[in-house]
């Protein structure tokens, strides 16, 4: 017997941009799709042929299936936002003249990236160029209080320990977006450790202050793996973070030649040891010499998973370093290029891209 439709059918196939048809559609936020109700009656105003009916039918209910997917919610770990307006917000050294002069890591822009890209929160982390000055840093947080949360610098350049850890809590008290202080070796006089008695004394006031301490060891974590033992020793309470991998290709330009630093990528997986570690899966370009997705990084991923749980691993774009490389989107979207992902399980790649930082920085459930 034939059947009919009440109404013509439309195949909302037709609504949908060909570009995210259909690898990318349950990736990216779901389009809203028209609705049509149609009812399959009895003969009644044109006859079909269900062989000619089935393949509209088909292509329509693949399509709900992936409408339907609920996209994984996303907070990008680790950005930098900065203005070309240097008048109002002044450099203490000018950023890439090519990441700035198009005001790419406005925090407007940002915001709108985000969107686009499904990310609901970032962490800010501050940039070299404004030095100690956070006023960028604070209207970017005052306009998006709640997508965006800050990382302000340690300052070791305090007279001792006592100064040191009020300074550190003073500044936590400026904002209350404050989530995390970067410890940054190359701050600390030349010849002078980060497990001085200034560095203890700031690492234990961020654990009582409930802020978690990232480490940029930016020329490979092997030359400050022994500070960092030794400060994490000293507060057990205090969470820490290993920024982008613990730097382990060098030099970490994201660029040119570089050399794999094996003794850094030791050093990261000892960290395992203390429950207190996580580690960003961060600035994928920066530890790759592959181009996007890099997925020459899935097995070093599968070796973090094994060490520390996707339960201390948590994703970060380096932003806006990123989009030298690659689109946003395709930066918020690589780890799902890599074998290891297909592997996984939903727990797992949720940790990696919301759920570890939502738990790690306090931030409410989405």
């Amino acid at each position: 017997a034939s059947w009919s439709l009440v109404e013509p059918p439309l195949c909302p196939m037709q609504s949908l941009s060909l570009s995210l048809w259909p690898s990318k559609i349950s990736r990216l936020a779901t389009p809203a799709l028209p609705v049509r109700r149609s009812v399959l009656v009895r003969p009644t105003l044109w006859s079909i042929n269900p062989g000619a009916l089935l393949p509209w039918l088909v292509a329509c209910a693949g399509m709900a299936r992936a409408a339907g997917r609920r996209p994984l919610p996303r907070v990008d770990s680790h950005i930098h936002l900065w203005t070309p307006d240097e008048g109002q917000f002044p450099w203490e050294t000018a950023p890439p003249a090519h990441l700035n002069s198009d005001g790419r890591a406005t925090h407007d822009n940002f915001i709108k990236l985000m969107d686009e890209a499904g990310v609901a929160k970032a962490v800010v982390v501050q940039p070299i160029n404004y030095g100690r000055d956070y006023k960028y840093l604070y209207a970017a947080m005052d306009a998006h209080p709640d997508r965006l949360k800050g990382v302000f610098v340690a300052d070791p350049t305090a007279p001792g320990p006592a100064e040191a850890a009020a300074r550190l809590e003073s500044m936590a008290a400026s904002r209350s977006g404050w989530v995390g202080v970067r410890f940054n070796p190359y701050k600390w006089p030349e010849g002078t450790s980060m497990a001085d008695e200034k560095g203890v004394a700031m690492f234990r006031k961020a654990g009582e202050l409930g802020l978690v301490v990232g480490f940029m060891p930016f020329k490979g974590l092997s030359q400050h793996i022994a500070d960092i033992e030794s400060l994490v020793r000293s507060s057990p309470q205090t969470k820490v973070i290993i920024d982008h991998w613990g730097f382990f290709l060098q030099p970490a330009t994201g660029f040119g030649e570089r050399e794999l630093d094996e003794r850094s990528w030791q050093s990261l997986l000892k960290l395992s040891e203390y429950p207190q570690v996580f580690v960003k899966i961060s600035a994928l370009f920066r530890v790759s010499s592959d181009s996007y997705p890099w997925q020459s990084l899935s097995e070093r991923l599968r070796q973090l998973l094994t060490s520390f749980g996707s339960s201390r691993l948590l994703w970060g774009s380096d932003f806006p370093y990123a989009s030298e490389h690659s689109s946003y989107s395709e930066a918020v979207l690589s780890l799902e290029d890599w074998p290891i992902w297909q592997e996984m399980s939903e727990i797992d790649r949720q940790n990696l891209v919301h759920d570890t930082a939502s738990r790690l920085y306090h931030f409410p459930e989405i």
